[in-house]
C-alpha cells in the first residue's frame, strides 16, 4: 500500500539547503513506498526553471535533479504515480511562465494548494 506525502518547497534552489532537501525527501520517499505530491510555491518555483545555471557559485543546478525525480515518480511508479505541481500565482509574481519550466509539472491555483495541504495527512515544508 502506498501512502501519500505532501512535500511543499517554498525556497529557491540557491542560497540555502531547503530546495535540495525537499528534492532529496521526494526521491527518498519513493524508495520507502510513499507517493510524493510535490508542490512548488513562492521562491520554490525557481526550482522548476529549465536550464538553470548557478554560474561560478558553489551551488548545484537542481533543475536536472527535479526532472529525474519527476521521471522516476511518474514513469517508474506507474502503479501509484507521484504528482508534481507549481503554483501559478507564484510563477506570475516572479515573472516566469509555464513554458520556461521543466516538463510534467501541472500549474495549479492557490485554492488547490490549500486543498492539498488540508487533505494530506503527512506533509513536509521546505
Amino acid at each position: 500500500m502506498t501512502k501519500d506525502i505532501l512535500i511543499v518547497i517554498r525556497h529557491g534552489p540557491y542560497g540555502g539547503f531547503q530546495a535540495a532537501e525537499g528534492l532529496r525527501h521526494a526521491n527518498g520517499s519513493m524508495s520507502l513506498r510513499f507517493r510524493p505530491v510535490v508542490v512548488l510555491v513562492d521562491d520554490g518555483v525557481y526550482l522548476a526553471k529549465a536550464g538553470q545555471n548557478p554560474g561560478q557559485t558553489p551551488w548545484l543546478a537542481l533543475g536536472g535533479t527535479l526532472e529525474e525525480i519527476i521521471a522516476r515518480g511518474i514513469y517508474e511508479k506507474k502503479d501509484a504515480p507521484a504528482e508534481f505541481y507549481v503554483e501559478g500565482e507564484s510563477l506570475r509574481k516572479r515573472g516566469l511562465t509555464p513554458e520556461e519550466l521543466v516538463e510534467d509539472l501541472e500549474v495549479i491555483d492557490h485554492r488547490k494548494v490549500t486543498e492539498l495541504m488540508a487533505e494530506k495527512g503527512l506533509s513536509l515544508i521546505f
